[in-house]
């Protein structure tokens, strides 16, 4: 874990990408990467919480199968988890240490992943490459992701905060119109953020947002976890 300091952030407005406010953001704990294919295989084997199941895609090989993997995707990050199944996991690591573990909040994730540059586009500063992180590539079975701490670090140390996987934060997408949250569209989408390896390199920088319902899953969305600083 991480330790990200207190910070007034430069944070995505739900109204446009590219607009901000700056919101005071507490001091709280980050994963350096991506859950891993090998944690959460702890997860499933303790609890019996159902493994992710990847049907293959135009005959390349399976990511998991039958609550396995193959061993040289250990170490990339899990995918085709929901909302639901990464706060299972947060739940179950916050029963198992005794630390209060959870899914970071949108403004934290932002945070963290700006690594105190804000302003700038990528968690690293200026510019993007596949030496910095895995984007736009096709499905190519075992080798489509690369490992939790592929690319570049921020100047916080964290890794895959752009690229290579979505990742699920805590809160639900508030949709606006005209400034203002649009209530029946509410509650039906948790955020998503840094992009991945299926994306170009605009859905990559931190401003950008999506999102999906809790229940969604697919071979390119991920989480990591975080937890409240002590008091």
């Amino acid at each position: 874990m991480i330790n990200i300091p207190a910070s007034k952030c430069t944070v995505s407005d739900s109204i446009s990408h590219e607009e901000a406010h700056k919101p005071d953001v507490a001091a709280f704990s980050i994963a350096k990467t991506p859950v891993t294919n090998a944690e959460y295989l702890v997860f499933v084997k303790e609890t019996g919480h159902p493994a992710p199941h990847h049907n293959s895609v135009g005959g390349s090989a399976h990511l998991w199968q039958n609550g396995a993997f193959p061993p040289q995707i250990a170490n990339h990050p899990v995918v085709n988890v929901s909302w639901n199944d990464a706060t299972a996991y947060a739940q179950w690591l916050a029963r198992k240490t005794g630390k209060p573990y959870r899914l970071p909040t949108e403004e934290e994730w932002e945070a963290a992943a700006r690594g105190g540059l804000n302003g700038k586009p990528y968690p690293w500063d200026e510019g993007i490459d596949r030496t910095k992180a895995w984007y736009g590539q096709k499905w190519n079975g075992l080798d489509t992701l690369k490992p939790a701490d592929y690319g570049a670090p921020n100047p916080y140390g964290l890794h895959g905060m752009a690229g290579n996987v979505w990742q699920w934060t805590a809160d639900w997408y508030v949709p606006t119109f005209n400034g203002r949250p649009v209530a029946e569209e509410t509650h039906l989408y948790r955020v998503i953020r840094g992009g991945s390896w299926v994306n170009d390199e605009d859905f990559l920088k931190v401003s950008y947002r999506n999102f999906h319902p809790p229940d969604f899953k697919d071979f390119f969305v991920g989480f990591r976890v975080a937890m409240s600083a002590k008091e």
